[in-house]
């Protein structure tokens, strides 16, 4: 298995202009030591903003194939991109290629959520969950497996991929995909190493959005959650991957949800406690399990019969 390390890595992080993957970029270009980071999201006035922010200078380079990238032992590059168009994505490994920039690591950050009810979401918004959470996601992984087939992928996920419910149909479906893609990858590419991230909730811009359209009955089902820090998830994530871990989780709620999906089912699983995971997840789903989806049945019933009698 490849070891992780923020040291001597060419590192591509996709949906790094703000968020989770801005503060990975931030993590590698001061940590890390003779290594190149490459900032991808659609934005080049945001990717230019955040690269400036990483490193304190009021200018920030933009990756072309004819600019001559500094010698410094560190660096930082953005490159505009829309990930879910499949050209683009060609287009942009091509100037990687140019510039001699083959990644050894690709972290696929890009992603948010809209949640809202299904019926009141328009046509729009539930193709931007699909391009924005899948296929930027598929299209990048499918380019960097074919033209850097030795690159540690690291896939974002999310906590309600084990646990979908009412309110997040523009977003679940397809973080469960993430997860259907990372399993069948690990089989079809044994020689690369493949991680998966399923975060619960952490301080960002996307999560202060989120929490502007969240049903109530949503925001009952999740519980009292504070969200850490972007850098206090993005350590959990970097300790983790150090350890060997590749199903990764970033809080305790997280991780029993994980040993509930893993107790009945044929997940090949590489996450901290595994074996209590299974444990637990089996007698979770034969006990608690049940319980609490009464508890949620109860809840959502109760919400709509409010909602009919106003």
């Amino acid at each position: 298995m490849q070891e992780f390390s923020l040291d001597n890595q060419i590192v591509l992080v996709a949906g790094g202009s703000q968020g989770l993957g801005k503060e990975f970029a931030r993590k590698y270009f001061h940590e890390g030591r003779n290594t190149t980071v490459i900032v991808v999201s659609r934005s080049r006035q945001k990717l230019r903003n955040a690269v400036c922010d990483i490193t304190g200078f009021r200018d920030a380079m933009e990756l072309t194939v004819e600019e001559k990238l500094p010698q410094e032992s560190n660096r930082i590059v953005y490159l505009a991109c829309d990930l879910s168009q499949y050209d683009e994505v060609e287009k942009m490994y091509d100037t990687l290629v140019a510039c001699a920039l083959i990644p050894t690591q690709v972290l696929l950050c890009a992603g948010g959520s809209k949640p809202g009810l299904f019926k009141d979401m328009l046509g729009h918004e539930l193709e931007m969950g699909v391009r924005v959470n899948y296929m930027t996601c598929l299209y990048l992984a499918h380019v960097a497996v074919r033209r850097s087939p030795l690159c540690h992928l690291v896939f974002f996920s999310s906590e309600v991929a084990f646990f979908p419910f009412i309110g997040y149909a523009q977003y679940a479906p397809l973080k469960q995909s993430i997860r259907s893609l990372v399993a069948i990858l690990r089989q079809e590419c044994p020689y690369q190493r493949i991680s998966c991230v399923y975060p619960g909730n952490f301080d960002s811009e996307g999560f202060v959005l989120e929490n502007e359209t969240k049903p109530t009955i949503t925001k009952a089902i999740e519980g009292s959650s504070v969200p850490i820090s972007c850098e206090r998830c993005c350590n959990r994530i970097v300790r983790s991957l150090s350890a060997g871990y590749d199903d990764i989780i970033t809080d305790f709620i997280g991780w029993v949800l994980m040993s509930t999906d893993m107790g009945l089912n044929k997940q090949n699983n590489r996450s901290f406690g595994w074996i209590l995971q299974f444990v637990c997840g089996i007698l979770a789903n034969l006990i608690i399990v049940p319980i609490y989806l009464l508890i949620c049945r109860f809840q959502i019933n109760r919400w709509h019969n409010d909602r009919g009698n106003k």
